[in-house]
């Protein structure tokens, strides 16, 4: 790894921990920089605000959800655990990313929401769309927008995560709480 890509992983590392710890909006550059033990100047060269970091360190999370949800295969939504294994991947990213989840939903401002709810429904519902539509012309899911239906998936899965993992912490089976978001989400969508 070159100087360069040290650095900004450094800045990244030490910024989701401090967002974590202190939380988004009491998390200052000074900060960042003092915990990095760098120039002020040279956090600028990676970055222009916190919010920058904050989209970075959230498309570093959707990336590896999309190597997971690219590489599932199957022509239904019903069939072959496809579904299952979409919510599970958003689900388990979100998990492992537990210490950020609350600064995803409430940090940044509007252009971070705006860039999260983007990187989401273009990453995971694009793929849910297709399979959707293939579903609907196989006769196996009832006739909706797909589209639509898709946001309302990933939004509700996002929210579950977050109750499920920071609200409620340690009291729902992660397993379970999957489980049911799949059998909910199927029963609204099948035929």
């Amino acid at each position: 790894m070159q100087k360069k890509e040290v650095r900004q992983e450094r800045i990244l590392a030490e910024a989701a921990r401090l967002f974590a710890e202190k939380g988004y909006e009491q998390t200052t550059v000074s900060d960042i920089v003092k915990a990095c033990e760098m120039a002020r100047g040279t956090f600028y060269l990676y970055f222009d605000s916190l919010e920058s970091v904050l989209t970075e360190l959230f498309r570093n999370t959707t990336d590896l959800l999309w190597e997971e949800i690219t590489s599932i295969s199957g022509n239904s939504l019903t069939g072959d655990g496809v579904l299952k294994t979409i919510i599970t991947s958003l689900f388990h990213a979100l998990a492992d990313k537990k210490e950020l989840l609350q600064v995803y939903r409430s940090g940044g401002g509007h252009e971070f929401q705006l860039f999260k709810h983007r990187a989401f429904c273009e990453s995971i519902g694009n793929r849910v769309v297709d399979l959707m539509k293939e579903g609907q012309a196989a006769g196996e899911l009832r006739i909706c927008s797909p589209m639509l239906v898709s946001q309302m998936i990933v939004s509700l899965v996002d929210s579950m995560a977050y109750y499920t993992l920071v609200l409620e912490e340690g009291r729902h089976d992660r397993e379970q709480v999957v489980e049911e978001l799949c059998d909910f989400i199927l029963y609204g969508i099948s035929k």
